[in-house]
């Protein structure tokens, strides 16, 4: 009786911490996703502003920095590329 409800306790237990590990690990995805998108918007801005200037522009938005040219587009944050589309 009393090895039973061991049992169950630490299947109960096991269980918990399974959930909450996939939970952080959804956390971390959907901030993740939530980078890539500002990287791609902002890419698509500077891409947007040297399609109308013609020049190499750069923007800057939340330590996100975005560099298009006629090469492509760059975006780097925190010193680290994230996005690269070379034409």
């Amino acid at each position: 009786m009393m090895a039973e409800g061991l049992t169950a306790m630490i299947v109960i237990a096991l269980g918990v911490n399974l959930f909450f590990a996939c939970e952080q690990q959804l956390q971390y995805q959907y901030q993740n996703s939530l980078q890539k998108l500002a990287a791609i918007r902002l890419g698509k801005e500077v891409s947007d502003l040297y399609a109308i200037k013609r020049e190499k522009v750069s923007l800057t938005r939340d330590g996100m920095i975005a560099k298009a040219s006629s090469q492509g587009v760059i975006i780097y944050y925190k010193g680290k590329r994230l996005w690269q589309v070379i034409s």
